[in-house]
């Protein structure tokens, strides 16, 4: 598949443009020669000399272990500083670090309530609060979350307390060398404060225009800082009200694309019943029978127990569940930090950083969908079943006709399902940092690091199925709920399934000058690490499941299972910096950065990466700079040791339709598949999800490349001007993913010799629904080929002051960050029959997300005095919703772009201390595309898009 060639021109282009501005530039900086009597300027990416070193303060930069006093390295980092944290007016950093354009696909926000009713496993994040970061649209899991350069146990981003952070840098290249496993797509390392002198505190509060969705919160941050010591802590709290999907247009009723027509729809589990019937029973209704000889009734009128109470099921006949989730979902959060340090002689410094963060939220689903599925059985001898049929999972008895009809209803009198969770993580970095000797370049540091998180999900008002097989065995009218609701939903139960990470880790790092070459000292950091994983999961016993019949105590979709493991890692790593040019024609400077990496990790071996990098300055105003490095991944504890989990996704299953000769071609995926099959009903299938350890399989890391060229310029002839341009491509095999249901039946389709052929289970032709698939196995595997590729362009310019008729406008600065990706190429199942690399640049999926081609930040920032004002637009440039019929395969729907606004004005009062805040976010009140069912939150994606609407906020901030 090929998506807007015209894109891939437009980026050339804009290469092109650049270029040429920076070689306009290089001309007419090499045509200004400076006065005589001025000094010659002092290029900050020459090493410095030995004497340089004492004088100037050098720190390690993010993407590099060597200590550097640069601006700008051979690592494209982007940074977000204090200032625009603050001026984002928000109270969690997840939704300023999740509109970064080099951020896209699939990653959860506190908008997520969808699944959260069940599906339990370690993975759910509906309802939890949690926001994560997906860089270069290669998921959570290749996007590695730091604090100081240290790992999180969780890496929720909302949990860090923002005011003890400094700064974000944000690298957009494969890191592996640098940090080891997941910094793939890129790393998020979260600098903190330090030499924070007094007091201050903050309240803020916010509303949606619509008069909903308010948050408020406080924070308290006071610190000291002498000649030996340095200390800050914080206090804060925010709270997020719930907001229904009901409070938005296009969120309060589930709509579906189907056969070419949006519709109103919503779950085909409706409180007057699905209920299959056979042919003879059926045929006095009228109904249009299936494949299988089958059709559905559903409760007309009265109290069920005639047959003339019942009708066709017809389409139309669907429940608004949409309607009764979160589109934002409630929260609240206490953080506490402690930052400090202590000198304890001039080369001996001893530090400790340590947060802690607790999360209460809940997300909401609608009343709980029940039947046959679940284990419920309504015996034909039933006084309440007219039928003279048994509704059950499976056939009583083998070649019985009358049992094995499919029931499915929805009790509305149990109440909608709250899934609330209580998240503990805490994480703590000490040690001892000092020099070798007074007059020496080398410096050391050791440290231990610790973090635990632990999350405690609970799940209300999910029916338990022998409470309710007692109340319909004793003559509880199932068929009519109206009468007997209540009996019906006395057997709820509270599961409640409990998540537990620890990280515990020792390090050593050693840096300095090795050698005294001509262009400058060479420069080396070397050190070791040892890091032990922990994960554990805990499921309530009734809502164990059970492998054999897909089911539990309670409801099938809450079913889950329990999963252990751990393992450990011992790394050593090495990087050194060697200036090989400086201050000659056409190479202010040249620099040559390697680095090496070798990890052993107890689960699957030993792996070793390494990086070449190179900074050229051919004037001194321009840095040329380029990256090869390998990454690489090693599975995860989930992917290792999660239970199996229940998962019911949608099947556009192959075998639909299939004439007797097609059937019998593709016998290893259509087996009992009838001819004419009319697939599956309900289209959403059984799963199990898994790691590869529940199902004995083995797992290898990913491995890959991340190359980065590109340029920086900060040409002297205009001063406060700064630009970037970046070209980059990141290449991944054997990447580990649990492999979707499509993938498993199309694999085993495309070729009866498949692996994946065992994975699948239909009914037997002893069922009433022979063909319809029972149960597919989805666990973590290696698989696949992934590359993505792309330009990334920055520009920041601080305006020189000017003034306007005699008066002083004030000072003005303007940034510009943009992404574009030209290519986003997967190919799921390599070397089998049939297999294909689809680019999915400019699309949307359920299963890679939003991967827009373009997305942009643009900001302009003023101040005079004690005012300031910040205005910021954010840019999501159209795309392509692929498949986006539920009906009609190959059907593609366009997703319009969308700019967003946002507004900040500030003012201090010196006399109180005092600052006041105000800001307007999506100002223009932009709605998100719809994409109907393909979005797993109530017809939209909201990764990518606002879902609240216009938001105004106010803050107030006192200093002591």
């Amino acid at each position: 598949m090929k998506y807007g060639m015209n894109h891939l021109s437009l980026a050339v282009r804009l290469a092109l443009t650049a270029g040429a501005l920076t070689i306009a530039g290089l001309a007419q900086a090499q045509t200004q020669t400076p006065p005589a009597d001025t000094p010659s300027s002092t290029d900050q990416n020459t090493p410095p000399s030995r004497n340089k070193a004492k004088t100037l303060q050098s720190v390690v930069v993010t993407g590099s272990l060597i200590r550097r006093v640069d601006v700008e390295t051979a690592s494209p980092v982007v940074t977000l500083d204090r200032a625009t944290l603050t001026n984002s007016g928000k109270p969690v950093l997840g939704d300023v670090l999740q509109a970064l354009p080099s951020i896209s696909g699939n990653a959860t926000n506190p908008s997520n309530n969808s699944n959260g009713g069940g599906v339990a496993s370690p993975l759910l994040e509906a309802g939890d609060g949690a926001s994560r970061v997906s860089l270069r649209g290669l998921g959570i899991n290749r996007t590695l979350v730091l604090v100081n350069g240290q790992r999180m146990a969780n890496p929720d981003i909302n949990l860090i307390p923002p005011e003890m952070i400094d700064r974000v840098d944000v690298l957009a290249e494969g890191a592996s060398t640098v940090y080891g496993s997941d910094a793939i797509g890129g790393v998020v390392n979260f600098i903190l404060r330090k030499d924070f002198q007094g007091a201050q505190i903050s309240l803020n509060d916010g509303i949606s225009s619509h008069g909903d969705s308010q948050r408020r919160g406080f924070n308290l941050t006071a610190g000291a800082t002498g000649d030996k010591f340095s200390i800050a802590a914080g206090l804060d709290y925010n709270k997020y009200d719930e907001t229904l999907a009901s409070r938005r247009k296009f969120s309060r009723q589930q709509l579906y694309l189907s056969s070419g027509s949006v519709v109103a729809a919503g779950s085909s589990s409706i409180p007057t019943g699905r209920i299959q019937l056979p042919a003879s029973i059926v045929g006095q209704y009228g109904c249009t029978v299936d494949s299988n000889g089958n059709a559905n009734v559903t409760l007309a009128q009265g109290d069920g127990s005639a047959l003339g109470d019942y009708r066709c099921r017809l389409p139309s006949d669907t429940y608004n569940y949409a309607a009764l989730n979160y589109i934002q979902t409630a929260q609240k959060r206490t953080n506490g930090f402690v930052l400090g340090s202590y000198n304890f002689t001039d080369s001996l410094t001893g530090f400790v950083d340590a947060f802690y963060n607790h999360t209460s939220s809940s997300g909401q689903d609608a009343p709980s969908p029940v039947g046959t599925g679940d284990g419920l059985i309504i015996y034909a001898d039933n006084p309440i079943n007219p039928f003279g049929i048994t509704f059950s999972q499976n056939r009583l008895f083998p070649g019985d006709p009358n049992s094995g009809y499919t029931f499915q209803t929805r009790l509305t009198g149990a109440g909608t399902r709250v899934h609330s969770y209580i998240t503990n993580t805490g994480q703590i970095n000490a040690g001892l940092r000092g020099n070798f000797g007074q007059d020496s370049s080398w410096i050391w540091d050791a440290s231990v690091n610790y973090s635990h998180t632990k999350r405690d999900q609970r799940d209300t008002n999910e029916v338990d199925i022998p409470s309710l097989q007692a109340a319909v065995d004793a003559g509880a009218n199932i068929f009519d709920q109206a009468s007997v609701g209540d009996q019906l939903s006395k057997g709820v139960k509270t599961p409640i399934y409990i998540f537990t990470q620890s990280t515990k880790q020792a390090q050593f790092n050693a840096s300095g000058e090795l050698l005294d070459l001509p262009a400058g000292a060479m420069q080396v950091s070397m050190g070791a690490l040892y890091r032990k994983q922990m994960m554990n999961y805990t499921v309530s016993d009734f809502a164990v499941l059970d492998p054999v019949t897909t089911t539990c105590q309670i409801l099938q979709e809450a079913c889950g299972s329990p999963g252990r493991g751990s393992y450990n890692v011992k790394e050593v790593f090495a990087e050194t910096l060697i200036p090989l040019l400086s201050e000659q024609p056409w190479a202010h400077s040249l620099n040559l950065d390697l680095g090496i990496r070798s990890s052993n990790y107890s689960t699957t071996g030993t792996t070793t990466n390494g990086k070449i990098a190179i900074e050229w300055k051919p004037v001194a105003d321009l840095l040329v700079r380029g990256t090869i490095s390998q990454v690489f991944r090693a599975p995860n504890l989930n992917e290792l040791y999660d239970g199996r989990t229940l998962v019911q996704p949608n099947l556009n299953d192959p075998c639909r339709g299939l004439s007797a000769a097609d059937l019998a071609a593709h016998q290893a995926a259509c087996q009992f598949v009838p001819v004419n099959w009319g697939g599956n009903d309900p289209a959403q299938v059984n799963t199990f999800y898994s790691g590869a350890n529940t199902v004995g399989a083995k797992l290898k890391p990913e491995k890959g490349k991340s190359i980065d060229i590109g340029l920086v310029y900060d040409p002297d002839w205009i001063p406060g001007l700064s630009t970037s341009l970046d070209f980059w491509h990141i290449y991944l095999s054997d990447t580990l993913t649990a492999i979707q249901a499509d993938t498993v039946v199309n694999s085993c389709f495309n070729n009866a010799s498949s692996p994946y052929c065992s994975f699948i289970t239909r009914e037997n032709n002893d069922s009433t629904k022979p063909g319809q698939v029972f149960l597919i196995n989805t666990p973590v595997v290696n698989l696949g080929n992934t590359s993505t590729s792309g330009i990334d362009y920055t520009l920041r310019y601080k305006i020189p002051h000017f003034d306007l008729g005699g008066m002083d406008p004030g000072n003005f600065r303007a940034g510009l960050n943009t992404s574009y990706t030209s290519t986003y190429n997967v190919n799921a199942t390599p070397g089998e029959p049939g297999t294909k690399t689809v680019n999915y640049a400019g699309t949307f999926t359920p299963q890679f997300g939003n991967i827009s081609r373009w997305r942009g930040t643009l900001t302009l920032n003023w101040d005079k005095g004690n005012w300031n004002a910040q205005w910021q637009s954010r840019y999501v440039h159209r795309l392509t919703a692929l498949n986006g019929d539920a009906v009609f395969a190959g059907v593609n729907i366009p997703m319009a772009s969308v700019l967003y606004h946002s507004i900040q004005l500030g003012y201090a009062v010196p006399s109180i201390h005092t600052r006041f805040d105000v800001g307007v976010d999506n100002l223009s009140n932009k709605l998100p595309p719809l994409i109907y069912q393909n979005g797993g939150n109530y017809n939209v994606d909201t990764a990518t898009y606002d879902v609240l609407g216009r938001y105004y906020w106010v803050r107030a901030t006192v200093k002591f």
